[in-house]
């Protein structure tokens, strides 16, 4: 089994320059927010140097307009355990379409847990090889329905104005109350 690794280093945000623009912030005024010289700020802008994992929080909080593309780039670089941001051109980026793509991602992934709840029963000292092809489907088939999903929560976000992070953290709070997860 992997081992999960939070690095401490990241670079190639692609999402770094459209946030800037969406926050009307040049390289100068992000590297006096964020505590960088001007020219750090230009070479991790351009993938050329890497962000430090202590300076994100400086980062996001310098550019609070439309900054959740950024935050879910920046939580998959740095800990490599959630999606990266859609970005690829034949995809269109918008609430609508997100919507439209995830409804089927979400049914495969319906019925990738069907086929799996056979697997599901055995005790894992009993697991063969070929126990393993429709979990793992699943676990595939899941994580495209969180990739869309995740982008989807973002594209509404940005596009009715709601803080993506303020709405997670009341969410927690009434998964908390409820005793889904706890605090």
């Amino acid at each position: 089994m992997g081992n999960v690794v939070i690095v401490r280093t990241a670079r190639d945000f692609n999402q770094l320059p459209k946030t800037m623009k969406l926050n009307h912030k040049t390289v100068r005024q992000l590297a006096k927010d964020v505590g960088y010289t001007d020219g750090m700020i230009s070479k991790i802008k351009h993938g050329a140097a890497p962000m430090q994992f202590e300076n994100v929080q400086a980062m996001l909080e310098a550019m609070p307009k439309d900054n959740q593309f950024l935050a879910i780039e920046v939580a998959n670089k740095f800990v490599g355990i959630t999606t990266p941001v859609i970005d690829g051109d034949g995809i269109i980026k918008e609430p609508l379409s997100m919507a439209i793509k995830a409804m089927p991602e979400l049914t495969e992934a319906l019925s990738s847990i069907q086929n799996s709840l056979d697997e599901m029963t055995i005790p894992e000292d009993r697991l063969k090889p070929e126990n393993f092809e429709d979990p793992g489907k699943l676990v595939n088939e899941c994580f495209d329905a969180v990739l869309y999903l995740t982008n989807l929560i973002a594209y509404v976000c940005k596009t009715f104005g709601f803080s993506m992070q303020d709405t997670l953290k009341k969410r927690v709070k009434k998964w908390i109350m409820e005793g889904i997860v706890k605090p």
